[in-house]
């Protein structure tokens, strides 16, 4: 078994004021009217069959790239939406959908994912952290909403960033 990677309070400190900065940042430039356009067949999401509309899609994907250059160091980004699934049993329930990574997947390459409560965080109107493992490295998340013209939540940005990039980056398309 692998040694667990250790990581100092003052690093952890460091990566999540970043993430922070960058995921605000994310929250105010996403454009909330393109975003929540852009799946405009949501009867179908598994994989990457959903139907998007590219003049919007383009454009929020421009975005993420941006924001990659807004600091140095390990991080990427992608947007979610909530979405209502019905379970085995045939209960509806709210998940994420991954919309837009902009170089790795954080999350299993599925569908759908539960709501983790950092996720609903952001939901809410919030931000909300949460550390994650990915092949055995500490990866931290910054949940931000993603609002409309109205103001309303229509989904989330993570920005995302390995604690440790010395052993594993999550950045796979350096500037």
């Amino acid at each position: 078994m692998p040694k667990k990677i250790r990581v100092s309070a003052k690093v952890r400190t460091e990566v999540e004021n970043r993430l922070r900065r960058i995921a605000r940042a994310g929250s105010v430039f996403v454009d909330g009217e393109l975003f929540k356009g852009i799946v405009h067949d949501p009867a179908v999401f598994t994989g990457d069959d959903y139907q998007v509309d590219e003049t919007k899609f383009i454009p929020v994907k421009q975005t993420l790239f941006k924001l990659k250059r807004i600091e140095e160091g390990d991080h990427s980004a992608q947007v979610l939406r909530r979405i209502k699934v019905k379970d085995k049993d045939g209960v509806e329930k709210d998940v994420v959908a991954i919309v837009m990574p902009i170089d790795i997947h954080l999350k299993d390459v599925k569908s759908v994912h539960p709501i983790s409560p950092a996720m609903q965080e952001a939901f809410d109107g919030r931000m909300g952290v949460e550390e994650q493992e990915l092949r055995g490295v500490p990866i931290l998340s910054v949940y931000a909403p993603i609002r409309d013209s109205f103001e309303d939540v229509v989904g989330i940005i993570e920005v995302f960033g390995s604690l440790a990039p010395d052993k594993w980056a999550v950045d796979t398309l350096k500037y």
